[in-house]
């Protein structure tokens, strides 16, 4: 059994309150912070993109068998002014193909339905992971520090002849309030607990054919 460890940075936001439009903020003094995350231009929506490079186990005619996948923080979410009902959304998220974050249709597929769900643009298999979840303001708890409510997980852990595994971590900011000033994100692990094994060679041809299939129609070189 192997244990795999891929990581995303923290996120530090700022924004005009009742713009609705979060930027990058400052991080002089805040080492990492920012580091590989990308504005998706639509006010408050932001993605982290990494990969589990599995070439040599691939080259070696193994498939993944997946024991286990988790997220983990160190760090503590934090909004900047707000009002009870300002929320963000985590996704984090792992495939065997990729998907591409800055296309909008692909975007409201994550927001409205779900990767790996009937209309969610990625089949149930190739969606190994998947955590949402969502931090908001309440009416008793302090500005500083938003309450976990709703936490959800899916994911089909399905095996693998990809010789990759996508990572991503998906942010959506919601507003409500326009009092927002800003806010920070801890960084995350993206671990994998796995186990590399041959497989019967038909079976294995067929899921290497599949993998390939799916990461050409995507347009990943």
């Amino acid at each position: 059994m192997k244990t795999l460890a891929k990581y995303h940075s923290a996120l530090y936001l700022t924004t005009t309150p009742g713009s609705g439009n979060f930027v990058f903020a400052d991080t002089t003094g805040f080492v990492g912070f920012n580091s590989g995350w990308t504005d998706l231009g639509q006010g408050g929506q932001f993605v982290s993109e990494n990969y589990f490079d599995l070439a040599g186990l691939s080259m070696e005619d193994k498939t993944m068998f997946f024991d286990g996948m988790t997220t983990q923080e160190a760090g503590n979410m934090a909004f900047g002014g707000g009002a009870a009902g300002d929320s963000v959304v985590v996704y984090d998220i792992m495939t065997s193909v990729p998907f591409d974050a800055t296309n909008i249709a692909v975007q409201a597929a994550i927001l409205n339905v779900g990767l790996g769900f009937p209309g969610g643009r990625l089949d149930y298999e190739h969606v190994l992971y998947q955590r949402v979840r969502r931090h908001t303001l309440d009416t008793t708890n302090a500005a500083a520090f938003p309450l976990l409510v709703e936490d959800k997980q899916s994911g089909s852990l399905m095996p693998t002849a990809s010789d990759r595994i996508y990572s991503y971590r998906y942010v959506f900011i919601v507003d409500i309030s326009g009092t927002l000033s800003g806010m920070t994100i801890p960084g995350s692990r993206h671990l994998i607990s796995a186990s590399p094994r041959e497989e019967p060679e038909f079976e294995h041809i067929m899921r290497l054919k599949r993998s390939y299939d799916l990461q050409q129609s995507q347009d990943v070189d």
